[in-house]
């Protein structure tokens, strides 16, 4: 199956309340959203957030990130990949105005050509080619700098890195992986079967049954391949699962960082995939 073009839910959703506890520094040549366990709680390993297009200013990135450390006691980093080429947060409403039924055709007009002008231009500043060596030079140094397990969690564009990660194809120059797992929630642009085939660390996929994407049969197609590789590299299963897919009914792309959470169903299915990451790291990031 080949990779699927982004469309309006790649862009839409709903633009999350709360402030920040973090502050901004910059890791390894990164302009990076950086933040820590409570207070008097020592950070038991790192996670790194690759976010979706709205990049690493998105205010639901940020607040995601603060509940990761402060419900796993991790140090999470959450780097500006893009280099500022981030969607604008007002394209959030921008999306909602052009799609809304309801919504005169005169009315979307000029949102219209605001999302069309802003969303190709930032894809072409964000493509593979450019981000995909910054986003691997910055595990590698960030690993090489650190004693303390890595994880990576990926949203929507940055799914599709989690899962190249977790193909620990490239190593750190004393031959580490570059990180210790992975997850992610509605990945954007993977390739089927060879993306999920190539995986060889523990790695945990969040995805919607309406997800435009993958589609139930992308879902399934993962499934199949996690069942067979938890049987050739996970044998005794002490730790739990290594390969899980966890596919939520109702869910469609972008519900776990972009949802709204002034609807009940909407908030549910976002904190499933919280939960799923939590839970996820606390048994493969943490050394039993």
């Amino acid at each position: 199956m080949a990779a699927s073009m982004p469309c309006k839910d790649c862009a839409s959703g709903v633009l999350h309340e709360g402030t920040p506890s973090g502050r901004e520094e910059t890791m390894h040549g990164f302009k990076t959203y950086v933040t820590d366990p409570p207070s008097g709680v020592a950070a038991k390993g790192i996670v790194v957030i690759i976010p979706d297009v709205f990049g690493w200013t998105l205010n639901n990135s940020r607040v995601l990130a603060d509940r990761y450390a402060e419900r796993g006691g991790y140090t999470v980093y959450l780097p500006d990949f893009m280099d500022g080429y981030v969607m604008d947060p007002q394209l959030l409403s921008t999306i909602s105005t052009v799609t809304d039924a309801g919504t005169p055709v005169l009315h979307k007009i000029f949102p219209g050509l605001r999302a069309m002008t802003h969303m190709p231009f930032a894809l072409y500043h964000c493509r593979a080619s450019v981000c995909k060596p910054r986003i691997f030079a910055f595990f590698a140094a960030l690993r090489s700098s650190t004693s303390l397990p890595m994880g990576a969690a990926g949203f929507c564009w940055g799914g599709k890195y989690v899962t190249l990660l977790c193909q620990d194809s490239e190593k750190t120059s004393s031959g580490k992986p570059l990180l210790d797992c992975g997850f992610t929630a509605h990945p954007s642009q993977l390739v089927l079967p060879t993306d999920i085939e190539a995986v060889k660390l523990p790695l945990c996929i969040s995805n919607g049954s309406e997800d435009f994407q993958l589609k139930p049969e992308g879902n399934e197609m993962i499934e199949e391949i996690f069942a067979r590789k938890e049987l050739e590299l996970n044998p005794d299963g002490k730790r739990g699962k290594m390969f899980e897919m966890n596919v939520v009914e109702g869910a469609r792309h972008g519900f776990a960082i972009r949802g709204n959470p002034g609807d009940e169903d909407e908030k549910r299915r976002g904190q499933m995939a919280e939960d799923q990451a939590v839970d996820f790291f606390g048994r493969w990031l943490v050394p039993n």
